[in-house]
C-alpha cells in the first residue's frame, strides 16, 4: 500500500475538501448579501458584520467537525493495526 492511500490521508483530503467548501460558501454569503443592498452603506456595514459573524461561526464548526474527523480517522487506523497483530498472534500460535 503506498502513503498516498492510507486511511488516515483520505480522511485528511475529505477533511479539507470539507473546511475548502465552507470557507466558500461563507464567502458566497457575504458576496450575495453585499449584492442584494446594493449602495446603502449603513445597511451594508451590517451584513458585513453579520456575515463576518457566520464566517467565524461556520469556520468554527468546520474547525470542530475537522479535529472530530482527524480523530475518528487515526482511531480507525489503530484499530486496524490492533486487529492486523492479533491476526498475527492467532497464525502465530496455530503454526506452532
Amino acid at each position: 500500500m503506498s502513503s498516498d492511500a492510507t486511511p488516515d490521508n483520505n480522511a485528511l483530503l475529505n477533511v479539507g475538501e470539507t473546511v475548502g467548501a465552507t470557507a466558500g460558501k461563507a464567502v458566497a454569503t457575504a458576496k450575495r448579501t453585499a449584492v442584494a443592498i446594493g449602495v446603502e452603506t449603513d445597511k451594508l456595514a451590517g451584513a458585513a458584520s453579520q456575515a463576518r459573524s457566520e464566517a467565524r461561526r461556520v469556520f468554527k464548526k468546520a474547525k470542530k467537525e475537522t479535529k472530530k474527523a482527524a480523530k475518528s480517522a487515526r482511531k480507525v487506523v489503530a484499530s486496524a493495526k490492533k486487529s492486523v497483530k492479533r491476526v498475527a498472534q492467532r497464525l502465530k500460535r496455530k503454526r506452532r
